[in-house]
């Protein structure tokens, strides 16, 4: 059986690999497949997940991208260009006065927005390299770069879903092994072409 390239095929896969026939096993293997999901979005570090944006900025607040998973690195371009330090929105708020303007040095982010202290005093160009969500597979996305470059990580995400699902101990060690072993050979390999990238600083929504 060749590998899965489309949410279908993932699918069938998942049901023949389970050895599953019962009828709702298109439904329980869209279950597994967003399950398996959101766990790749949290262990899986790749170059593919990279991006960067120019964002014309000359308020405190911007907008960000709607597929952002995580900010690696945020600067100001021009010269110099000024690389934004991360901080808490508590701790923006308290080393930024709300009435203070001038060339940003700091970022924090708040729910779906990074607020910048001080405040612009005008028009900069701010770049951010960012990690980007994982497309979610479904019948209108029918495929995604992960789902095209390594479909073993998939197939056995969401077969370690099943397998806990009807509580088989042998199934999920199994694909629980082969699982770790793909993500951790990925990960391997985007450390490798990304030597010397700063920390990846997980989105997270702040109020203050």
């Amino acid at each position: 059986m060749s590998a899965p390239t489309t949410y279908a095929e993932l699918k069938s896969a998942i049901a023949d690999w389970g050895d599953r026939d019962d009828s709702n096993i298109d439904a329980t293997a869209a279950e597994c497949i967003a399950l398996a999901e959101h766990r790749l979005q949290r262990e899986l570090s790749s170059p593919e997940r990279e991006a960067t944006i120019t964002l014309p900025t000359m308020a405190e607040t911007i907008d960000l991208p709607q597929d952002l998973w995580a900010i690696r690195a945020a600067f100001l371009d021009g010269d110099p260009k000024t690389l934004l330090e991360p901080m808490t929105l508590a701790d923006l708020r308290r080393t930024h006065a709300a009435a203070a303007t001038g060339r940003p040095r700091h970022h924090a982010v708040s729910g779906e927005q990074l607020v910048l202290g001080p405040a612009p005093d005008s028009v900069y160009d701010l770049v951010l390299t960012y990690i980007r969500s994982i497309p979610a597979l479904s019948g209108d996305n029918d495929t995604n770069w992960l789902l095209t470059d390594h479909p073993d990580l998939y197939l056995n995400g969401a077969l370690v879903e099943l397998f806990a699902k009807y509580r088989d101990s042998e199934g999920i060690s199994l694909h629980e092994a082969r699982l770790q072993a793909a993500i951790d050979s990925v990960n391997r390999s985007g450390r490798r072409r990304s030597q010397g990238a700063p920390p990846i600083r997980i989105r997270a929504s702040q109020v203050v």
